[in-house]
């Protein structure tokens, strides 16, 4: 009998301990990480590329579908800065989400400027994930998932372009 005792004892007590570690909150976020995602959003709304720069570390990486195709603040700037402030190409960015250290946004870019390329046939939109990773009040890590051209659906399917 005591042995039951030892068991029931043993499961109710993992049970609290399991729930209680359950019921921690996730960390807060950075205190200047709200700043840094309103002035992201207002650099693309306005597509002010001095506004965007002052965000980024010098050391910046960035990375497009796993790839590295900047080391550098300087380096993104002389690929992306064309196109952030290309006339006719407009920016959105959907509400994003936070986690410490970390904001994450879908960017919808309009494409009808091309900025230097021809414009895509279902003209124009597209769709990137992003992940924009802070430490020191700065960007110091971009990752982009190119998303393409079609937009799906809260279910899934196509919604349209």
């Amino acid at each position: 009998m005591a042995w039951l005792r030892f068991a029931v004892f043993t499961a109710v007590s993992l049970s609290l301990a399991t729930s209680a570690t359950a019921q921690v909150p996730p960390p807060p976020l950075l205190p200047e990480q709200t700043s840094i995602a309103e002035n992201l959003v207002r650099a693309f709304s306005t597509k002010d590329e001095a506004r965007y720069a002052a965000l980024l570390a010098d050391d910046v990486q960035v990375f497009e579908d796993g790839q590295n195709v900047a080391r550098n603040k300087a380096d993104w700037l002389k690929a992306f800065g064309p196109k952030l402030s290309a006339t006719g190409v407009s920016f959105k960015l959907a509400p994003g989400y936070a986690s410490t250290g970390r904001l994450l946004f879908m960017e919808y870019f309009n494409s009808l400027g091309s900025w230097g390329r021809k414009p895509p046939p279902d003209c124009c939109w597209g769709y990137d994930a992003v992940a924009y990773d802070i430490a020191g009040g700065k960007i110091t890590v971009i990752r982009r998932l190119r998303g393409g051209t079609s937009r799906l659906a809260d279910d899934g399917k196509t919604a349209g372009k």
